[in-house]
């Protein structure tokens, strides 16, 4: 019988003051028309348009009505058709939060972009420094070619960022404890 592939092998958290965040967001996606988000900057003449790469701003709501929910974030990067058969789309970009208790920091986010899915946090800045976590994505008002927007279930861990003195204090504890 083989041996398995993989261990698991858990481990205590090493970074210090870890914080754990849940969000419920809204992204519009605005293929064309007027007041379009996204730009197509490589077009592509394959029938399953592989290898486009499109351009993207999308912004981020904090609730499913546009006309009364406040923007919260950008979602600015780009996604890259990369299927020859389906209409499978790689998306990377950073959630770039404009509201006041995140203002500035960022998410960083990839993955595959299907009706229902998954994107990887692979790290963040800010406030969200060092994150990871996962973000469920579905579509919950879809006009087919035009519009499209996703409900954004965000899961996050995250490391409060640390002061100059809090460098300081853990450099000379550090030391202490070495001697």
């Amino acid at each position: 019988m083989a041996s398995p592939f993989f261990k698991v092998i858990p481990v205590r958290p090493v970074l210090r003051d870890q914080c754990e965040i849940t969000m419920r967001l809204y992204l519009h996606q605005v293929v064309t028309g007027p007041n379009h988000n996204q730009e197509t900057m490589v077009p592509s003449s394959h029938p399953a348009s592989f290898g486009m790469i499109v351009i993207n701003d999308w912004p981020i709501y904090d609730g499913p009505d546009f006309n009364t929910s406040t923007i919260v974030a950008h979602a600015r990067g780009m996604h890259v058709q990369v299927d020859q058969v389906n209409n499978t789309w790689y998306t990377s970009m950073n959630i770039e939060f404009v509201d006041a208790r995140f203002n500035g920091s960022k998410l960083q986010v990839m993955g595959t972009t299907p009706e229902t899915g998954e994107w990887a946090i692979v790290g963040g800045t800010g406030q969200l420094a060092m994150a990871y976590g996962t973000i469920q994505h579905n579509i919950v008002k879809n006009n087919p070619g035009i519009e499209t927007t996703r409900q954004l279930d965000i899961h996050a861990f995250y490391s409060t960022p640390q002061t100059q003195a809090d460098v300081m204090t853990t450099t000379n504890t550090i030391d202490q404890q070495a001697e």
